[in-house]
């Protein structure tokens, strides 16, 4: 570890043990009667919102518009690189095991849908030259970054405010049994986009992984349990808790127990224990 991120963990390390030692049972208290008073203002407001699953076709046009949109206006240099394009690139190279991951893959199971940065297919290791191959012909101006399970690439007419070029696509290889499982046995075809797409169960325990895993940033996290919950919300009927638990169970031995308890908590107002 940098100095740098050495710093920035006892910096954080020391805000934590702060703020841990103010939120007493008092001070929420405290807190939570002081907003009661707005609780008119509040009401209903959420009821508005759509519960449902958007569906796939709808959602997934739907979020590349909102991405397009803001490239149009903010990102004029920006390559306009959406799940289709990618898709079209890589069957047309001939990659025929393939599955659309990340929000792209699971935005149809949410009631709202939103915009992502990048694309995420998952493809098998096999196949991980020629579809390299394949975007690197379509799109060469990207900056490829080849990493043991993922190749992603780079957009140098979209940069970040520290420079740094964004991501607009990654190439995922299976980098756990599970998702060698969802490759294999948990892919639906959207029959409007024949889009391939993870089946709700496989979107959840994705979710799941992502949540629970210490190597992934906090806030990206926290956005995951955000998702999961909604994702339980808007399809808990349709969930095949069996093929849940066992699917789960490959991310680690006692995971489908445990999501069955992420299932609960996120049909409540409980907060994960993450």
């Amino acid at each position: 570890m940098s100095a740098e991120r050495r710093d920035a963990a006892k910096e954080a390390a020391d805000s934590k043990l702060a703020v841990s030692t103010s939120l007493t049972p008092e001070f929420l208290e405290r807190r939570r009667l002081a907003m009661a008073q707005y609780a008119e203002a509040w009401e209903g407001v959420d009821d508005l919102d759509p519960k449902g699953p958007a569906g796939h076709a709808y959602a997934v046009h739907k979020s590349a518009w909102l991405t397009q949109d803001y490239r149009r206006l903010h990102r004029k240099q920006a390559m306009s690189i959406g799940p289709q394009e990618v898709i079209d690139v890589l069957v047309a190279a001939g990659v025929k095991k393939w599955v659309l991951m990340g929000l792209h893959g699971y935005v149809g199971y949410l009631a709202l849908p939103r915009a992502t940065q990048d694309v995420d297919v998952m493809i098998p290791y096999s196949a991980r030259k020629l579809a390299v191959r394949a975007v690197c012909e379509a799109w060469p101006n990207l900056i490829v970054r080849e990493l043991s399970q993922v190749v992603r690439f780079l957009d140098p007419g979209d940069t970040g405010p520290d420079g740094k070029p964004k991501a607009v696509i990654d190439l995922m290889q299976p980098w756990g049994k599970f998702q060698e499982t969802i490759l294999d046995q948990h892919v639906l075809v959207d029959p409007e986009t024949q889009h391939r797409i993870p089946t709700l169960e496989a979107a959840l325990v994705s979710k799941y992984a992502a949540i629970v895993s210490p190597h992934r940033d906090v806030d990206k996290r926290e956005q995951d349990a955000v998702d999961f919950r909604r994702m339980v919300r808007a399809n808990h009927q349709r969930i095949r808790h069996d093929v849940l638990r066992g699917l789960a169970d490959e991310v680690w031995d006692g995971a489908g127990e445990d999501i069955e308890q992420f299932v609960e908590i996120a049909l409540s107002d409980e907060r994960f224990p993450i």
